[in-house]
């Protein structure tokens, strides 16, 4: 067995399944072997140990993150995300942590509603950065939008207020995850980003929504298969459509919006037609 991974290859054979205590000696074997491949081996020993075994060890976290009852154990998640919490690049564990609490969170969304996600599993997710906790758990982190409409948590305005040209990836992710989770949240918060001044790529928020068009929930957390453990649908009404367009049209210039019609799912033609003016955009 390699030296450098030997806590996590020995920590992955002794993990019992839905063992919480084994997961806490998991998440630190990982953490121990990742810095040391990294530290032998560099970014390419670092990418070939956390592609191999990244799938294996977030499959354990979440497994024993449900109680005998079929219940999350969001007191035992809360555990292990104080103990390596985000932003801090002191650790390896959020690219595991973010993409459990990240399933959890579509999970309650769809089982019980927004109200029934954890306050503290938005600040989690909200705190998650690419610099300090790898690209990777920075795009299951974008799942935070499944807690739109949440009772104590005000996150249209958290991402609209952290929002500028240097975050626009960030928050285009998030929109993604709020238009499935709520297609009028997610035209909402499309409205608000394309009014802010700081909003630059403007019609590239509309990638964000094109996905409903296709599929019923996203592609991130990577690693899981939501469709086989969730009954969930969505689409856009005629009434969103409409509704969408006129905010295109409202944001927009129609010259900007005929030039790149046929580059969207969306009849930006129409938006430039019936809702555009030239004193937009």
């Amino acid at each position: 067995m390699p030296r450098d991974i030997a806590p996590l290859t020995n920590a992955l054979e002794e993990t019992a399944p839905g063992n919480q205590t084994d997961v806490y000696t998991l998440l630190a074997a990982w953490d121990k072997s990742v810095e040391a491949a990294l530290e032998r081996g560099g970014g390419s020993r670092y990418r070939e140990v956390t592609k191999e075994h990244r799938p294996r060890v977030i499959d354990l976290v979440d497994t024993a993150t449900t109680d005998e009852s079929g219940e999350t154990d969001w007191t035992s998640l809360q555990e292990c995300t104080d103990a390596y919490p985000p932003g801090v690049d002191d650790h390896h564990c959020s690219q595991v942590l973010a993409s459990v609490v990240a399933r959890y969170v579509i999970r309650t969304r769809i089982n019980q509603g927004p109200d029934a996600i954890p306050e503290w599993t938005v600040d989690y997710l909200m705190e998650i950065t690419m610099d300090a906790d790898t690209e990777w758990a920075w795009e299951s982190a974008a799942a935070v939008g499944w807690a739109v409409g949440h009772s104590d948590a005000a996150v249209l305005d958290q991402v609209v207020d952290r929002t500028d040209t240097e975050s626009e990836p960030w928050a285009m992710g998030i929109l993604e995850h709020v238009a499935f989770a709520d297609p009028d949240a997610g035209i909402t918060l499309l409205e608000r980003l394309l009014d802010s001044p700081d909003t630059r790529e403007d019609l590239t928020f509309l990638r964000s929504l094109e996905r409903l068009l296709k599929q019923d929930l996203p592609n991130f957390p990577q690693y899981w298969e939501p469709q086989t453990e969730l009954e969930y649908s969505v689409s856009f009404t005629e009434d969103q459509l409409d509704r969408l367009l006129e905010v295109l049209g409202a944001a927009v210039h129609p010259k900007r919006l005929a030039k790149f019609d046929d580059q969207f799912e969306f009849d930006l033609q129409r938006a430039a037609d019936e809702y555009g003016s030239d004193d937009n955009g």
